[in-house]
């Protein structure tokens, strides 16, 4: 492997593969969008109508915003369109849906991932609030929480800037970090104005519990599946090693691919669909680039580093 290569220029084996991976509009994320939210749709009419018991609805439907955001992920990246102009406003359209449905504010997500590709594992990096132990992730996930509900008070951007400072988040790694958050709280107030509205419809309960806390919810599983276990122990900035890929029974199908992130850091303009296929064809080529690929189900097995 070239310094080249390790430092950022694609092999022509990888330029190859990525492209020819990248071919076609994204009917499967469209797809996947319409799909769940049916299934959102479904869980609360089930519910309604006594079928489904609140607690399972709710995790189904968190279940359902993680789909979702894998939609906010690839439109993020203009892999729905393949950056064709003809297509680019369903990386819009997709985006935005998507990320409403699960109160984030895909502008303002967009700046801030866009960053994490940029400087991934560096201080400049805004996803560095995960670093840190395990056990940690919960406590980050109620602080961050609480940062969503400060940004849709009057003047809460201020104190939630003040809040994600001090704990390592974009306030230092941005200088614009109030902007962001400016955007986020439009995407907040959405689910206020909701909740709000509900309560003399009587609607309450499955706005809340079916909708505002699965949207929540799903945020704990990206801390720790999309965030923190693709990128610990944030030691490395070298492009085949700052991402890893963690493989465990099913979670190609549970993780929507997401368990070949380094894939995705990569090649960001391959679909999420396509990630087992782009690994299997460069599986020597990341071999070679001391990639890490571990999990009971790599090849040869190797050990999930946690801690």
């Amino acid at each position: 492997m070239s310094e080249a290569a390790r430092a950022g220029a694609l092999t022509d084996t990888e330029r190859e593969v990525s492209q020819r991976l990248s071919q076609g509009f994204a009917w499967p994320t469209v797809l996947l969008l319409v799909a769940l939210i049916a299934i959102e749709g479904a869980v609360i009419a089930a519910w309604a109508v006594g079928a489904m018991p609140l607690l399972l609805g709710m995790f189904i439907n968190s279940v359902a915003c993680y789909g979702l955001y894998t939609v906010v992920h690839d439109s993020v990246h203009k892999a729905v369109s393949n950056r064709n102009p003809k297509y680019a406003r369903w990386d819009t359209i997709c985006g935005n849906v998507a990320a409403q449905l699960i109160l984030l504010s895909f502008s303002g997500h967009r700046s801030s991932h866009l960053r994490h590709h940029a400087h991934t594992n560096t201080d400049r990096d805004p996803d560095l609030a995960a670093k840190g132990p395990l056990m940690a992730l919960p406590i980050k996930w109620l602080a961050s929480n609480v940062i969503v509900v400060l940004v849709a008070l009057p003047g809460g951007v201020q104190l939630a800037s003040a809040l994600k400072r001090r704990l390592g988040g974009d306030a230092t790694a941005d200088t614009d970090d109030s902007r962001l958050l400016a955007k986020q709280s439009w995407a907040t107030r959405v689910g206020v104005l909701a909740v709000l509205i509900s309560i003399p419809l009587g609607a309450v309960v499955p706005v809340v519990v079916l909708w505002i806390i699965p949207a929540r919810l799903t945020f704990l599983y990206l801390l720790f599946f999309f965030v923190w276990l693709p990128h610990y122990p944030y030691e490395h900035a070298d492009r085949f090693r700052n991402t890893r890929i963690t493989l465990f029974p099913g979670s190609t199908w549970l993780l929507l691919q997401q368990d070949r992130h380094l894939i995705h850091h990569l090649y960001p303009s391959i679909p999420w669909y396509r990630y087992r296929a782009a690994h299997r064809e460069l599986a020597s080529l990341l071999r070679e680039s001391s990639a890490v690929v571990a999990g009971p189900s790599s090849d040869p097995r190797v050990r999930v580093r946690l801690r």
